[in-house]
């Protein structure tokens, strides 16, 4: 017979939204982060919920079936996903690499045009967001146009005369909305932000 056997269950934080295993998940595993991908029919399962997670992420490239089949997904519960940031979750979303509208599931409006290159980034706020990169240029498949309307812009780069917004927030109910371009994995600092750490 068992005698108050103390077990601790270690709550999963992060939920990929992706529609097969994907070394993202191993990156942030390595770093000590617990996490589990949701794949497409497990997000559109009546017993599934994102409430029990602190952060959703979904990865770069959701929006080319060359590399996910996520996107129609998204789009069919994008109820669920604005209810779990209401709630106070954080959603991060990359770029969709896609020039069509792959972003019309998100609670708020934004723009992205695809364009792949290495950039210069300029840090436009000071926030914990900014954490996302530690290195001063990066990899970018896009940027994000009349984002400063809704959203706060916290990083951009500079093309000649003209800047591009690449990580952009946004509050929605009592949690947040982040929004990047850039094509790298984030740093163990950043995705310690998204959680509340």
């Amino acid at each position: 017979m068992l005698k108050d056997v103390d077990v601790a269950v270690k709550e999963i934080e992060i939920a990929l939204l992706w529609d097969k295993d994907t070394p993202f998940k191993r990156y942030l595993i390595d770093r000590g982060f617990d996490c589990v991908v949701v794949t497409p029919g497990v997000l559109a399962a009546p017993f599934f919920s994102v409430a029990g997670y602190k952060l959703v992420i979904v990865q770069a490239g959701f929006g080319n079936e060359l590399y996910s089949r996520i996107l129609k997904e998204l789009r069919a519960n994008c109820v669920f996903i604005k209810n779990f940031v209401k709630a106070g979750g954080t959603l991060l979303v990359s770029g969709a690499l896609s020039n069509k509208d792959a972003y019309n599931w998100l609670p708020v409006k934004i723009k992205y045009v695809m364009e792949k290159r290495r950039v210069r980034i300029e840090v436009i706020k000071e926030h914990k967001a900014a954490l996302i990169v530690e290195k001063e240029e990066c990899m970018y498949d896009g940027y994000f146009e009349e984002a400063e309307r809704e959203w706060e812009v916290i990083l951009k780069v500079k093309d000649g005369n003209d800047e591009k917004a690449i990580l952009v927030m946004s509050e929605y109910g009592t949690g947040e909305i982040i929004a990047t371009t850039i094509h790298e994995y984030p740093t163990e600092g950043f995705i310690a932000y998204c959680l509340g750490k």
